[in-house]
């Protein structure tokens, strides 16, 4: 029986979950030749970080859809739906059309003997085809890890965006954090602009090494003002090199989002070589909404959810800080909790806020990555905050849900897995 494209996927290593092997990009590029090379075909906005280069991702995206740009993205990891990694024009390609494209590569590969792909390799190489197929003008390429030894490095960006530069995949890129900066810059092409978020001196030294024309940082060249809360987002002035923009309206909750959004435009600005129309910034970051990032779900008038994919001490700092500060009449948290990869469960509660939490519960998915969950429970209660483990996650967030007091939030983190989960469950 003929096996189909997404069989032929799941038949693939993958390295996502497993993390080993000796890095090479040699079969990706043998694949990519032998169907045209199809990542030349698009120009590019490369985007990698340890936080917030999915904001990044998506906010540059829209401002391109929204200005009439015919704009293809590729993301990792997602929610639970396989599709919303490869967007053409802001909308996930269909399962059908991505299931016909892997099953025309799984066929070459046959065909050319090509060996060592792995499964982020198969998804990258359809996405490019897929870009180019549909005459995508500007792709906008979020890495899974690293940079220069990432699957999405193929390209040839025009411009670079790296977000921050943190701790979380030490054990795969460090030992040290000025390691993970070489890696993360390894996306930076010579000839292209290369923009910074807020990063440490030192490491933006090991980052400004790689040739390129000229970098733009935020804070510096990049200048946010008169930031203040509004009803369901952030209103803030921007100023580039390339552009002023007064009184925008970003509809994202967490005021580091902001952050994410000034680099987001002033990428878009960096490809185009100009401002952008003001009408053109302020109509998309006005309608911003994304899945999984502080992403609030009304139960009902009293009972709120809030899903977040954080999962390293850095976003969970954020987060704590958006809860505290967004939802401030809720005074406890049930934190709904599962991590991957043997991060911390410690950094991660402790940064999130330790003595905000009224019970973490936490779940067992039977995911071969998951950092014990038995083991969570106890740290969690080691650090003073009460907690139970639970292994039916349906039943774990409904009982949850309707114990919530009315100064309770539910509060679900720590993995893109989990928050999948729950926002399926959740939105039916």
């Amino acid at each position: 029986m003929k096996r189909s494209g997404l069989q032929w996927l799941q038949s693939l290593p993958n390295f996502e979950s497993e993390r080993t092997g000796v890095p090479s990009l040699e079969s990706l590029k043998g694949l990519l030749h032998t169907v045209g090379d199809p990542q030349y075909s698009f120009r590019t906005i490369h985007i990698t970080g340890t936080n917030g280069k999915s904001t990044v991702a998506s906010v540059a995206t829209h401002i391109l859809a929204v200005g009439g740009v015919s704009v293809g993205t590729f993301s990792s990891p997602d929610l639970g739906e396989l599709t919303d990694r490869i967007m053409l024009n802001g909308y996930p390609v269909a399962m059908d059309t991505l299931d016909e494209e892997l099953t025309s590569l799984a066929q070459i590969v046959d065909a050319f003997r090509i060996t060592g792909l792995t499964q982020f390799e198969a998804l990258t190489a359809a996405a490019y085809s897929l870009f180019a197929m549909q005459g995508v003008e500007v792709g906008v390429v979020e890495v899974g890890m690293g940079g220069t030894w990432d699957a999405t490095n193929v390209v040839e960006a025009e411009v670079s965006v790296i977000t921050s530069v943190g701790e979380d995949h030490l054990a795969q890129i460090g030992p040290t954090l000025q390691d993970v900066a070489l890696a993360k810059s390894g996306i930076v092409k010579p000839g292209s602009t290369l923009i910074l978020g807020n990063i440490r001196e030192d490491l933006v030294e090991v980052i400004e090494r790689r040739p390129h024309v000229r970098t733009l940082r935020l804070n510096e060249q990049i200048l946010i003002a008169n930031k203040r809360q509004g009803v369901g987002g952030w209103m803030f002035d921007l100023s580039t090199p390339r552009g002023d923009y007064a009184q925008l309206f970003a509809s994202l909750r967490g005021s580091h989002q902001v952050e994410n959004v000034a680099l987001a435009i002033a990428a878009v600005e960096e490809l185009k070589e100009g401002s952008i129309a003001h009408q053109i910034v302020e109509r998309s970051v006005a309608t911003l909404a994304l899945p999984g990032r502080f992403e609030v779900v009304a139960m009902d008038a009293k009972k709120l959810v809030v899903l977040d994919v954080a999962h390293n001490p850095d976003a969970a700092a954020h987060l704590g800080a958006s809860l505290t500060q967004e939802l401030p009449l809720f005074k406890g948290w049930i934190v709904v909790f599962a991590t991957t990869h043997d991060r911390s469960p410690a950094e991660f509660i402790r940064a999130i806020g330790a003595s905000s939490i009224d019970l973490l519960v936490s779940i067992d998915l039977g995911d071969p990555t998951q950092v014990d969950p038995l083991g969570v429970a106890e740290i969690a209660s080691s650090l003073g905050v009460k907690s139970e483990l639970r292994s039916d996650l349906d039943s774990a967030i409904f009982d949850h849900l309707r114990a919530l007091r009315d100064d309770q939030l539910l509060v679900v983190t720590g993995s893109h897995k989990l928050v999948g989960k729950v926002r399926n469950l959740l939105k039916g």
